[in-house]
C-alpha cells in the first residue's frame, strides 16, 4: 500500500476589513487630531473602585469580553488627504497594565501618579491605539480599574453602555450583542443628506439672530482640559430638589439648568445665557445600543433678568428645551462655521439623571468617577444623579480659573441651590453671587 501525502491547503486569506465613513462627530475630532497630532485634550477617562470579594481572573475575562464587543474601540483610521475612513477588522482586546500597590507606603498617591501617566500620554490614533487601561491593587479587597479612551471612539453614553456590559458580563449574565456600528454611522450619514438638516440648521441659527457678533474665545485662548472640583450634594438637598420641582411644574433637571443660567448671569453679568447642553442622540435612533461617538451640543438660550426667580427661569428652560430638542442633530461644529466663528456658548451644563454606578453583584461596592470628559472653553458643570444621590463636578479653563476658584464656584452653586429651593419666588441671581 502506497501512502501519499495530502495536498497542502493554502492558508486562509485574512478577512478584508469593512470600511465605513466617520460620523460627523468623529470627523470634527479627526480634524483636530490632524491639526494638532498627539494631543490629549479629547481623552476621556473613567475609574471604577471595586471593594469586596472580587475575583480578579473573572474581572480580566469580563474586561476582555466586553472590549471585544465594542468595534469603535478597535477601528483603524485611513486618511488619504481627500477623505478619512474607519476600517473594522479582527479585534484583539488590549490587556490591562497591572500594578500591585498594596505594599506601597502610599498606594493611593502612587495610583494617582499611574493614572495621570495613562491620561496624559497621547494615544496613537493612526496606529490604532484608541484606548488603554490598568488594574491597580490598592489593598486586599480594593481594586481600581482605570480606563482611558479618545472621544473619537466613545461619547458619554457609549461609556455608559460599556460599563453596563462590563458589569453584566462579570455577573455572568447572558447579554444581547450590541447593535452594529454600521447602523449608527449610516444613519448619521443619511441625516446629512435629509431635509431635516436644513430645518434644524435654520432653527439653531435663529437662536443667535438678534445677538451681536462675538468671536469664539477658543480662537485666541484655545480649548484646554480644566481644573476640576467635585462635591456630593447633601442627601437632604437632593430630596428638596426632587420634591421642589413638582410644584414648579418642571422636572428636576430643568431646575438645575435654570440654576446654571442664573449662575452664569451672576458670574458674568450677561443677560443672555447660552448653555451648551450635551445631547446623546440615542432615543429612537439606530445608535441606541451602539457604543460609539455620536453626541452633540445643543444651544439652550435662557434670557436672565436680575430679579428672575427659580420658578420663572425653570419654566423658561422647560419651554426652551422642548422647542429645541427636535433640532438637536444639527452639529454644533457646522453651526460654528455657519456663524463664522462666533461664540456659541457660555457654560456647558450636563445633567445625567440616571448615572448609577455599575452593579457587579452582591457584596461588591463600586465607586465610579469620571476623570476627564474633554476640553472646556470656560466652565463646564456636570450634575450626575442616581437614586437619592447627586454629584456636581465643575471644570474651569486653567487660563481663567485657579483650582481654588473652581472649588469655590462648586460650593457657590450648591449653596445657591439650597437657598433657591427654600424660596423659589425670590430673585435667583443674587443668591448665586460671590458674597451671598
Amino acid at each position: 500500500m502506497t501512502l501519499t501525502a495530502s495536498p497542502t491547503r493554502p492558508a486562509p486569506a485574512p478577512p478584508v476589513p469593512r470600511t465605513l465613513p466617520l460620523t460627523q462627530a468623529q470627523l470634527g475630532l479627526w480634524a483636530e487630531e490632524r491639526e494638532q497630532p498627539g494631543g490629549t485634550l479629547n481623552h476621556v477617562a473613567e475609574t471604577l473602585d471595586l471593594r469586596g470579594p472580587l475575583d480578579p481572573a473573572r474581572l480580566r475575562a469580563a474586561l476582555s469580553d466586553t472590549l471585544r464587543e465594542v468595534p469603535a474601540l478597535h477601528v483603524r483610521f485611513r486618511d488619504d488627504g481627500q477623505r478619512v475612513r474607519q476600517l473594522l477588522g479582527p479585534v484583539t482586546p488590549r490587556a490591562p497594565q497591572e500594578h500591585d500597590l498594596s505594599g506601597h507606603p502610599d498606594p493611593d498617591a502612587r495610583a494617582q501618579a499611574i493614572t495621570s501617566a495613562l491620561l496624559d500620554a497621547p494615544l496613537d490614533l493612526p496606529g490604532g491605539e484608541l484606548y488603554r487601561h490598568a488594574l491597580l491593587r490598592l489593598g486586599p479587597d480594593h481594586l481600581r480599574w482605570v480606563f482611558v479612551t479618545h472621544h473619537i471612539a466613545l461619547d458619554g453614553y457609549g461609556m455608559h453602555l460599556l460599563l453596563g456590559r462590563l458589569a453584566a458580563t462579570y455577573r455572568q449574565e447572558a447579554c444581547t450583542p450590541f447593535d452594529p456600528l454600521d447602523a449608527a454611522v449610516l444613519e448619521d450619514g443619511a441625516y446629512q443628506a435629509s431635509p431635516d438638516r436644513a430645518r434644524d440648521r435654520a432653527a439653531l441659527g435663529a437662536v443667535y439672530a438678534d445677538l451681536p457678533f462675538e468671536p469664539a474665545p477658543l480662537l485666541t485662548r484655545g480649548l484646554k482640559r480644566g481644573w476640576r472640583a467635585g462635591r456630593d450634594l447633601p442627601p437632604t438637598l437632593v430630596r428638596d430638589l426632587r420634591a421642589g420641582a413638582g410644584p414648579l411644574g418642571v422636572g428636576w433637571p430643568d431646575v438645575l439648568f435654570a440654576l446654571s443660567a442664573a449662575f452664569w448671569h451672576a458670574h458674568t453679568g450677561e443677560r443672555v445665557t447660552l448653555i451648551a447642553a450635551p445631547v446623546m442622540l440615542r432615543l429612537g435612533s439606530a445608535a441606541a445600543r451602539v457604543p460609539c461617538m455620536i453626541m452633540n451640543l445643543l444651544p439652550l438660550r435662557v434670557n436672565v433678568a436680575p430679579h428672575d426667580s427659580l420658578r420663572t427661569l425653570a419654566a423658561q428652560v422647560r419651554e426652551t428645551r422642548t422647542r429645541m430638542q427636535p433640532h438637536a442633530r444639527y452639529r454644533y461644529e457646522h453651526l460654528w462655521t455657519d456663524l463664522r466663528g462666533r461664540r456659541l456658548f457660555g457654560p456647558e451644563v450636563n445633567v445625567l439623571p440616571f448615572a448609577a454606578p455599575p452593579d457587579l453583584g452582591p457584596g461588591l461596592s463600586v465607586t465610579a468617577r469620571t476623570l476627564a470628559s474633554g476640553p472646556v472653553e470656560d466652565l463646564a458643570l456636570t450634575f450626575s444623579g442616581w437614586a437619592g444621590a447627586l454629584h456636581l463636578s465643575v471644570d474651569g479653563h486653567p487660563d481663567l480659573y485657579t483650582p481654588a476658584q473652581v472649588s469655590g464656584l462648586c460650593d457657590r452653586l450648591i449653596r445657591g441651590l439650597d437657598l433657591a429651593l427654600r424660596d423659589p419666588d425670590a430673585p435667583l441671581p443674587p443668591l448665586l453671587r460671590e458674597h451671598a
